[in-house]
């Protein structure tokens, strides 16, 4: 079998599989169009190709995620299922039915290829091969293909009947993930990343969707474990000068917040990510910035004479010069008093690369909402090279957080929101820390502000960007710190936390063991 046979054999029997479990099948599929935009960052106008749509299943997700402001090519490789995909009629994209590559695609035609379950067959390295071709310099890969570490799929890899009754094509293979970047190298790909995810089986009941999805961030991670998880995702970028390939384009879609927004950004040591950070905000959000105020934390190099610098050439660029002691409760304070517009928008130095994603964040508020917080850990978000250790306490935190406060919440301890700024200036910040994120979190849902999480990206600092002066255990108790004296004024306040009620069960002669008894 050719590779044309091979494609036609792994589309049909992959969109067998996604029909054969409807259950889970839209939330894998949605979570894999939310991974594509987020760590492509996609702006409008940005060109996809979805190798082997089949009926177009995953490119409705594609399409809804992307807002329908990308031109999505669907290359189908069975007639018949071409017929069903057309007839779905997405807006913005087109489907051809793909028998010749040369024929059907120009060199270097598109800005992004993806596809899910159709890479993982034995001539993959071939496979590669053409999608190299068929990108633009800077271009970028995705793909989402059967583990074969995960035991379910090396059985069916080694007992070939078992495969078979199982569905999958002759051709299919589970993929090696250290062979696959060797592979990926030799035809010339770069930035490689074969990360193992996915521990929601098919088969899972709908009712346990959401907890397995709330344990995913910590399994997907868990050294050795991950390893067995189900599929890998395949990212590989194409050498060339990404910036110069992407759409000069803007983000500033909604007029009521237009001039409105100050943004405050506490530095310590980022003479690195000053500049680029300044400038991607400006050149896809310039209409909504009202300033950009940077806040220099006693630095040792040369962040402030950077700012400066750029205050020179941009006047909304400010530089807010701290003296010791430092910290970044200190930081976002001085950064709050000195900011002048009708909303705040508060975030690290580092996070350059998720700047297309802010436009969730500003929708929120232009639609009405009092603030938003950046979720990493949303079901929709997407953690690329988190350390593990940080997952385990972050999450270990929010638990014992949403337990003793009685409430519901995801991530209030990261430091990208946006709130109305009268919020922020009237917020008491006591943590002179890294947890003083955890008071701008807390502090407005308890005060009964509305706020909101948006599912955002978080990719680990590359070698550019240099070291995070965040560590774990020397910020730890700041944060324990920072939840109980929030437990001790809702007490006082007269709204016991769910926590004091505990201890109160626990002191009373009428408790005696198991269940607590329910407060009146």
């Amino acid at each position: 079998m050719g590779l044309i046979d091979n494609l036609r054999a792994m589309e049909r029997t992959r969109e067998a599989y996604w029909r054969r479990y409807p259950h889970t099948s839209p939330t894998r599929l949605r979570w894999r169009a939310r991974t594509v935009r987020h760590c492509f960052h996609v702006l409008p106008g940005e060109s996809i190709l979805e190798f082997g749509a089949g009926s177009g299943l995953w490119t409705a997700h594609l399409t809804d995620v992307l807002r329908g402001e990308n031109p999505i090519t669907g290359a189908v490789f069975n007639a018949d299922l071409m017929r069903l995909a057309t007839a779905r009629q997405l807006p913005n994209v087109v489907f051809v039915c793909v028998d010749d590559w040369e024929r059907h695609f120009a060199k270097e035609s598109f800005d992004y290829i993806v596809g899910s379950a159709i890479l993982c067959h034995r001539l993959y390295a071939e496979n590669l091969r053409a999608l190299y071709r068929l990108l633009k310099p800077g271009g970028q890969v995705l793909f989402f293909e059967a583990n074969h570490w995960n035991p379910q799929v090396l059985l069916k890899d080694n007992i070939r009947k078992l495969g078979q009754l199982a569905g999958q094509a002759d051709c299919q293979r589970g993929m090696r993930r250290y062979e696959l970047m060797q592979t990926a190298s030799r035809q010339g790909f770069t930035h490689i990343e074969v990360v193992p995810y996915d521990i929601l089986h098919p088969r899972t009941p709908a009712r346990l969707i959401p907890a397995v999805q709330s344990l995913a961030a910590i399994v997907e991670h868990t050294p050795l474990v991950r390893e067995a998880c189900g599929t890998l995702y395949i990212w590989l970028k194409k050498p060339g000068d990404e910036q110069a390939r992407r759409p000069a384009v803007s983000l500033s879609r909604r007029p009521e917040l237009f001039d409105a927004i100050s943004i405050v950004v506490p530095c310590r040591n980022e003479e690195m990510n000053v500049e680029p950070l300044a400038t991607e905000l400006l050149r896809r959000f310039d209409a909504y910035i009202h300033e950009i105020i940077v806040v220099n934390d006693n630095s040792t190099d040369h962040t402030a004479e950077i700012t400066v610098e750029l205050s020179r050439q941009e006047p909304r660029i400010k530089l807010v010069n701290r003296t010791p002691p430092g910290g970044v409760g200190r930081a976002l304070r001085d950064g709050y008093a000195a900011a002048t517009g009708r909303y705040i928008l508060t975030m690290d130095s580092d996070f350059v690369l998720i700047i297309p994603e802010l436009r969730d964040l500003f929708d929120v508020v232009a639609d009405g909402r009092d603030g938003a917080i950046g979720s990493r850990f949303s079901p929709e978000s997407v953690l690329i090279n988190y350390p593990y250790l940080k997952i385990v306490c972050n999450r270990a935190f929010h638990l014992l957080a949403a337990v003793v406060m009685g409430m519901q919440f995801r991530d209030i301890s990261n430091n990208l929101k946006l709130y109305r700024a009268d919020i922020l200036r009237g917020l008491v910040i006591e943590q002179p820390g890294f947890a003083a994120n955890v008071e701008t979190g807390l502090k407005p849902l308890l005060a009964g502000y509305d706020i909101a999480e948006v599912p955002i990206s978080w990719i680990n600092r590359t070698i550019e960007m240099g070291d995070s002066s965040f560590r774990i255990l020397r910020v730890a108790p700041g944060y324990v710190n920072a939840l109980w004296k929030l437990v001790t004024v809702q007490s006082r306040n007269g709204r016991p936390s769910r926590f004091r009620r505990l201890l109160s069960n626990v002191r009373s002669p009428r408790w005696t063991g198991g269940a607590p008894r329910r407060a009146a």
